[in-house]
């Protein structure tokens, strides 16, 4: 029975990604406080302060700017000197320096302010500094950064998303800032059950195509929502079979459910903007590897290798097709190479005992008794292991595979009983396995 997927086992699944804070930067102004405080609940009761009372008039520029400079040093002092009870002094005289200017130039301050209390662990107190820079700044960024942390930290979902749309709204960000603001964006839609958390997680691996725990997490939104995936996919890449990153994806999908053609037309769509693409061409030759179509494989395969011709895995790939075709001399040859760019890739001893093993399914089924194995082809099955045997010890990446492998194979070996009949031969003498001595 398949285990239902609610939100708090997804949110789980999927890994948590670090928040990075953004710098003070531009923001749509079509956006603005009155509309923010229709849609939350979260915004404190009251936004006055005890500082409040130093609002006046008759305060002038000069006694801001000098307001602004006590605060800065303390600040300074609390940040860089590390004593942190110097930020409250440095609030202090912030609070007097935003409440009196008049001109404007002091927007970031509310941002050292949220810090100083942010900092010294005063979450109430950075939201009052918070919302009253938004009522007057809705387009600085800092502070929705600041609201949108808070909020997420005290589980009030509804009440952080506002703050990350506005973050991602921007757009002059580098992807990976970017990244982290739809990835939470997408968990916090995910907590109230907005489907808009697929079109956030899809951000997040436009963004980042390498990423296999977003591409992963989107699958499981789209299912959990009862979409198909494939739908979305297939819908972004018509729309533009220019985007590389439209079509990796809709091409990567398109494989594992076993649509072979859908996938190579969506890497050859890759090819032709960038025909040098390694990893397009590769699941051509797996597509066609998929369709039984072996010698286009095998062709595909060759071409990744006139572009770059010492990748082992490449050589190992055409080696395994070769192996299923019977042609057991080139197989070991590409193995031989592979082995010779990279001594330690374990996975080219599996392809090499692979390779073996489909050499006896082809030499018995030749004689007419298939699965009615001699002497030499238990020798065989033994040198496979071999092979097994020295992948897990050369590579841990292939070891458990290996070793499974390796045990699997033991029924069929030379019993001792075997060897005492033929007289503890190891050599192979069948004319099928001549290539083996060559």
């Amino acid at each position: 029975m398949k285990a239902k997927l609610t939100p708090l086992s997804i949110l789980w699944i999927a890994l948590p990604l670090t928040i990075l804070l953004l710098a003070p930067a531009a923001f749509s102004q079509d956006e603005d406080f009155e509309e923010m405080e229709e849609t939350m609940t979260c915004i404190p009761d009251s936004l006055e302060t005890p500082h409040d009372r130093f609002q006046s008039d008759a305060v002038d520029e000069a006694q801001v700017n000098l307001w602004y400079d006590y605060g800065r040093d303390y600040f300074n002092k609390a940040k860089y000197g590390k004593k942190n009870g110097h930020f409250r002094s440095a609030a202090s005289y912030f609070w007097k320096v935003v409440i009196n200017d008049k001109t404007g130039r002091f927007k970031t301050t509310y941002a050292k302010i949220a810090e100083c209390y942010s900092t010294t662990n005063q979450p109430d107190s950075t939201l009052i500094a918070v919302y009253r820079g938004l009522k007057k700044y809705p387009d600085f960024a800092t502070l929705h950064y600041y609201a949108g942390q808070i909020h997420k930290a005290r589980g009030q979902a509804s009440c952080a998303i506002p703050h990350y749309e506005a973050l991602v709204e921007l757009n002059n960000q580098s992807p990976e800032v970017l990244k982290n603001y739809w990835a939470t964006l997408a968990k916090l839609y995910f907590q109230t059950d907005d489907e808009r958390a697929i079109e956030a997680q899809q951000k997040v691996a436009d963004l980042d195509p390498n990423d296999l725990e977003s591409a992963n997490f989107l699958v499981q939104l789209t299912e959990y929502y009862g979409m198909d995936p494939m739908e979305a996919k297939a819908a972004a890449f018509v729309k533009d079979t220019t985007n590389i990153q439209n079509a990796r994806s809709y091409g990567l999908t398109a494989y594992e459910s076993g649509d072979y053609q859908t996938a190579q037309r969506a890497f050859g769509a890759i090819l032709k903007q960038d025909p040098g693409n390694i990893e397009a061409r590769m699941y051509i030759a797996y597509a066609y590897e998929g369709l039984n179509n072996y010698p286009a494989a095998i062709k595909t395969y060759k071409e990744i290798l006139n572009i770059d011709p010492e990748k082992p895995n490449v050589h190992c790939a055409i080696a395994s097709v070769y192996g299923r075709t019977q042609n057991f001399v080139s197989a070991r040859s590409h193995v031989k190479k592979a082995q010779r760019i990279d001594p330690k890739y374990g996975y080219s001893y599996m392809v090499m005992g692979e390779i073996l093993e489909n050499a006896v399914a082809y030499c018995s089924e030749n004689r007419g008794k298939k699965n009615n194995y001699t002497y030499e082809d238990k020798l065989v099955f033994e040198l496979a292991r071999k092979e097994y045997q020295k992948a897990a010890a050369k590579d841990p990446n292939v070891a458990v595979s290996a070793n499974n492998r390796y045990k699997q194979l033991e029924a069929f070996v030379p019993t001792t009983a075997d060897k005492h009949m033929h007289n503890n031969s190891s050599e192979v003498k069948d004319a099928c396995y001549s290539w083996i001595n060559n």
